[in-house]
């Protein structure tokens, strides 16, 4: 009989966000540790080796800030933090606070 082992991805991104939000040290690493994961998936087939390490990194620590089995970060969504988070790219096109959005 093995066990079987779920997760629920929401409780741990909340569980991410709650750290991010109310830990500048761990938002700051965090931001960092994203900064440096260098990877252009249009121009390989796979990760490098390089960006899976400090993938591999950001997900222990995320573990350790976290305090629960984290499953960790994929490839893709290491590239969605890091577009969010680093270079500041988001989708603010219906954003509440612009005023073009006054019809």
């Amino acid at each position: 009989m093995s066990a079987q082992v779920s997760y629920d991805p929401h409780a741990q991104l909340r569980a991410l966000y709650q750290v991010l939000l109310s830990n500048q040290d761990c938002f700051d690493e965090f931001k960092r540790m994203l900064a440096l994961y260098d990877f252009d998936p249009s121009g390989v087939d796979a990760e490098p080796s390089d960006a899976a390490g400090v993938r591999l990194k950001l997900n222990d620590r995320i573990r350790d800030w976290v305090g629960e089995k984290f499953v960790g970060l994929s490839a893709t969504q290491m590239l969605q933090w890091r577009a969010i988070v680093v270079e500041e790219r988001f989708n603010v096109s219906l954003s509440p606070w612009k005023e073009s959005n006054n019809y």
